[in-house]
């Protein structure tokens, strides 16, 4: 018997629940039938609408149940003395999370489908809640391995976060060549360039219309887009060529490739230094 004027005691409750859940479903699908029935937007443009819409609501719907439920709440809450330890720390994250999301909304450090880079995760940006964000995983080569990876918002506070697609189409990269013992350094330092100068070519004068903008929207200094080697020398002698070069976002992997087999077909047969190359 008591426990059925418990529940009946809640009857305005639970329905005012149902409403609010109810209402928040039906406003997710009606807001992606809309979004899928625009043509006229790009994938990007879709996505953030998508993910702004449907937190906006979870937000309104988490305010709203918290309202009707506030007396239930606080005597729970009253009963819970106990917990009270495990629920700061939760609480901890939790604040953290929605802090680090209201900073990456903030500071527009990225947007949907771009590339970044944080704790060790590299990916595309798929989605984001006030809690944590989705990636497609990508190697170091640029590549996708096909793994979806879930990462906390509280990222965003602890960890440098890195954007490789803030230049737009075009990025700059890096690419370690090393030499073996009594190369010729300049010769593969001119071969290394020239390959690079000939695979990169369509791509130097976008890229540095993309640093020169940067530069204005930043009040920063920008390098050149064209390809530059750096000679570094490591432990016991080692010659490493450090080649900075420009490239079409995506193509990471396929014009360093390029490159290398330029320079790999320039260089052979070609003498070491101090060698002539002619028979005694």
């Amino acid at each position: 018997m008591e426990s059925d004027s418990f529940l009946a005691g809640l009857g305005p409750e639970i329905v005012a629940t149902i409403v609010v859940v109810a209402a928040v479903i039906l406003a997710n699908i009606f807001i992606s039938a809309a979004l899928r029935g625009r043509g006229w937007l790009s994938r990007e443009t879709k996505l953030r609408a998508s993910v702004f819409w449907r937190n906006f609501s979870f937000l309104i719907a988490f305010v709203s149940l918290v309202f009707i439920w506030r007396a239930e709440l606080r005597a729970a809450a009253l009963s819970l003395a106990a917990l009270s330890v495990a629920l700061v720390l939760g609480g901890k994250e939790l604040l953290t999370s929605m802090l680090g999301y209201i900073h990456r909304t903030t500071s527009r450090s990225f947007e949907f489908g771009d590339v970044i880079d944080i704790n060790g995760i590299r990916g595309e940006v798929i989605d984001q809640t006030l809690l944590s964000t989705t990636v497609l995983e990508m190697s170091e080569e640029h590549l996708f391995t096909g793994r979806v990876v879930q990462f906390p918002n509280s990222f965003y506070v602890s960890h440098a976060l890195k954007n490789h697609s803030r230049l737009g189409y075009y990025q700059l990269a890096l690419v370690a060549v090393p030499l073996a013992p009594g190369s010729n350094l300049e010769t593969a330092k001119d071969g290394l360039i020239e390959a690079a100068k000939a695979v990169c070519s369509d791509f130097v004068a976008p890229a540095q219309k993309a640093l020169r903008d940067l530069e204005g929207e930043q009040f920063i200094v920008m390098p050149s887009a064209d390809p530059r080697i750096t000679v570094r020398l490591g432990d016991g002698g080692k010659v490493t060529l450090l080649l900075r070069f420009p490239y079409l976002i995506n193509q990471s992997t396929r014009t360093e490739q390029d490159i290398l087999a330029r320079y790999l077909k320039a260089v052979t047969n070609v003498p070491p230094s101090g060698d002539t190359g002619l028979c005694p």
